[in-house]
């Protein structure tokens, strides 16, 4: 069963109190724990947010949007009480305008580690629509160049943290940081020859939009990404071919990837085969 990840960048209550608590915490057993509990006992509703605790880090964050409107405690009483729990190395709270609450005090945005922007998967079909009606045609050899050295430049991070060898033997899992980053739901169904699969793809943001599309049926963007990917991951190039669509009425997409042979073995070959 698939959770929706949430990342909250504003709360909105109207007519309610709102405040962002953010805490720095031994990264221990019970912290989170330990924390809620005096939360809860000031009368304080947590709402939307995240804790970051990275396992080789003694310190971690907590950090959330919450309604104090029947709070027992002013603000610098609960920011003394919490400062006052064992677990707690530092607290920030900031007080919202008019039930309107922006997180302001996270920056910049990480994705495993590196810098990221969150972008609405809406917005970047709008801004690809809007590509295909300056350029028309020639908008899907951007699309897909810029898609392929995307998913390039991904495969050589990949790399880069955890090594070669073990991104090839962990293939089927590392492929699963699609669905981590959404792009969709992704099942991979390995074939005969180790390095040919096929990958499904459901709920792929790019052919939802485009089922509503009269220009394109087909996804060029994931499509792109993922020759780019497969073809850094494996040092060679790669074939990926869409062969079903939710656009055409499938019930998810569908990619072959398959590894291009070279022409130049397959001359050789025949030449040797004539003499």
């Amino acid at each position: 069963m698939r959770y929706p990840k949430d990342l909250a960048v504003w709360e909105y209550a109207p007519g309610r109190r709102l405040a962002q608590i953010v805490l720095r915490l031994k990264n221990v057993k019970g912290a989170l724990a330990q924390v809620s509990n005096a939360v809860s006992e000031s009368d304080i509703n947590m709402l939307s947010g995240f804790d970051s605790a990275s396992s080789a880090s003694s310190v971690g964050v907590w950090s959330f949007f919450a309604d104090i409107t029947d709070s027992r405690h002013d603000l610098e009483t609960l920011r003394r009480k919490l400062l006052a729990l064992p677990v707690v190395i530092g607290v920030e709270i900031l007080l919202a305008d008019d039930g309107f609450m922006v997180d302001k005090h996270h920056f910049p945005v990480r994705l495993s580690n590196r810098r990221a922007l969150i972008l609405r998967t809406d917005a970047i079909n709008e801004m690809v629509s809007h590509m295909w009606s300056v350029f028309g045609s020639g908008a899907a050899t951007i699309i897909d160049q810029m898609a392929e050295a995307i998913g390039r430049f991904t495969a050589e991070e990949l790399i880069e943290d955890f090594g070669k060898e073990f991104v090839v033997s962990t293939l089927e899992e590392v492929l699963q940081t699609y669905t981590a980053q959404g792009f969709a739901e992704i099942e991979v169904v390995r074939g005969e020859d180790p390095e040919s699969m096929t990958v499904h793809a459901k709920n792929l943001f790019e052919c939802e939009a485009n089922a509503l599309s009269k220009l394109r049926r087909k996804s060029l963007f994931f499509r792109g990404h993922l020759r780019g990917f497969m073809s850094t991951i494996f040092h060679a190039d790669f074939e990926v071919t869409e062969v079903q669509c939710v656009a055409e009425g499938d019930e998810a997409c569908s990619f072959a990837v398959a590894r291009v042979e070279s022409v130049v073995p397959r001359v050789a070959a025949s030449s040797e085969a004539r003499d």
